[in-house]
């Protein structure tokens, strides 16, 4: 065990077409677009539900059994209340002012393989929510390197204070369950309770594994755990080789940990912000027992809790 610190006509008619222009957009639908300008995409406002939470699912279901691959989410706040499958190949395109604004307590996307999201900004509005936001399952088997499992431009904020629910989860625990290659860039979030989590867990017989994942340009901001991982060191239930670069995260008297390492040759860099806001810096970066060739390049004033086996910082 060792602990280290690092260190433009008439103005009658301009007139005229502007209480026209201005009425025309006026009656748009919840939208700063239609579906026609939105190239080779379903918009969601074109399909109906009993919420906005079907809405979409029907979009997404269309879009799955269709050529056309991508869901369009227009302008405005769609308030879900239920858990809305990303099926296979589809992606889930936001506009820049689209948000979900998420009340009760049940994951708000499960995310099936070779699907991407873009854009989002999913707003927890509920102090009851303590589930996931993002929710990837081993049994998809995420594993070829070519597919576009792209996630990004995403913000996930919990302003309900409530420090509750996981903004991304994978989880592998069945036979041969496997969740590699994704892409997560540029992803923040807030007020959570635990930013990123990933848990292997020993399967009946084979493997089960979260390895080679790429996290670039993570904020976690105000979270009890930054990133968690927990596994075994290496097979048959691993977290290994994942990649997190650009990371700033945020403590706050909230935090407990900022990171939790198990698994083999992951690697992090970043920058941890004001350890001396947290009730216990000397463990606020843990490179547990199941850890090993671990790579840290962690700037700020923080300690580090070395359990693991050829770790380096």
């Amino acid at each position: 065990m060792k602990r280290f610190i690092l260190p433009f006509v008439s103005f009658a008619l301009l007139a005229v077409v502007s209480v026209i222009t201005v009425q025309s957009m006026n009656d748009r639908p919840n939208s700063e677009a239609s579906s026609s300008q939105v190239s080779g995409a379903l918009s969601v406002n074109d399909f109906s539900g009993n919420n906005d939470a079907e809405k979409i699912q029907n979009a997404i279901n269309a879009a799955a059994n269709s050529q056309t691959k991508t869901v369009f989410l227009p302008g405005g706040d769609y308030t879900i209340t239920s858990t809305i499958q990303l099926k296979q190949d589809v992606k889930l395109e936001f506009a820049h002012n689209a948000r979900f604004v998420v009340y009760g307590n049940q994951d708000v996307l499960r995310v099936e393989s070779n699907a991407s999201i873009d854009g989002a900004y999913i707003a927890i509005d509920d102090p009851a929510f303590d589930a996931n936001v993002l929710s990837f399952n081993g049994k998809h088997k995420y594993y070829n390197s070519w597919n576009r499992s792209t996630f990004e431009n995403i913000n996930i904020v919990n302003w309900s204070g409530s420090h509750n629910g996981t903004g991304i989860n994978l989880y592998s625990g069945g036979v041969q369950h496997e969740i590699s290659f994704l892409l997560f860039d540029n992803v923040k979030m807030a007020g959570l309770h635990t930013g990123i989590h990933l848990q292997a867990d020993k399967a009946s017989s084979g493997y089960s594994w979260i390895n080679a994942n790429t996290f670039n340009h993570i904020t976690i901001d105000d979270a009890v755990r930054g990133i968690w991982m927990d596994s075994n060191v290496t097979v048959p239930n691993e977290v290994s080789g994942n990649s997190f670069t650009n990371l700033q995260i945020q403590l706050s008297a909230a935090t407990e940990k900022a990171l939790r390492v198990t698994g083999e040759f992951n690697a992090l860099d970043g920058v941890i912000w004001d350890t001396h806001l947290v009730n216990n810096p000397s463990q606020i970066v843990h490179l547990t027992n199941e850890s090993k060739s671990t790579k840290l390049d962690l700037r700020g004033n923080v300690e580090i809790y070395d359990q693991g086996n050829n770790n380096e910082y």
